[in-house]
């Protein structure tokens, strides 16, 4: 199955901290890792967790750069580029206040994928199906 993931799931697998995750979650990226499912990552989530890096909120284990490079060459991951059809479907989402938030729903309500996130306005909004618990 396919699933997008927002920042701060994705944040958890690679520092180490699945126990941060919903159980379901957690089941998802262990699939992911074993080639049964694949995680879509939009291109905002990637910024923002380029910002935690820069401020040293987050420590991935090699240089961020290098690490964007090998999630991109996984074959369970895929990066979703920031694209004209995701952006209209943005405008529509003005209940989000968070513009990251806003990309991140839009982008899987285009793809059509459930997402992965915790975030109870998310959860609660109705805008996309999502998965955590």
């Amino acid at each position: 199955m396919i699933y997008v993931t927002d920042t701060h799931p994705l944040i958890f697998v690679v520092t180490g901290r699945l126990n941060r995750l919903g159980r379901k979650a957690r089941r998802i990226f262990q699939a992911a890792h074993e080639g049964r499912n694949v995680i879509v990552i939009p291109v905002p989530v990637l910024e923002e967790a380029m910002r935690l890096s820069e401020r040293q909120i987050i420590r991935f284990k090699l240089p961020f750069h290098r690490w964007a490079q090998e999630i991109d060459r996984a074959p369970n991951f895929q990066i979703q580029p920031y694209t004209l059809e995701i952006f209209l479907e943005v405008a529509g989402l003005s209940s989000i206040r968070d513009p990251v938030d806003r990309a991140i729903v839009a982008t899987a309500r285009h793809l059509g994928y459930p997402l992965i996130t915790a975030d109870e306005q998310i959860q609660k909004g109705g805008c996309v199906e999502t998965v955590w618990d």
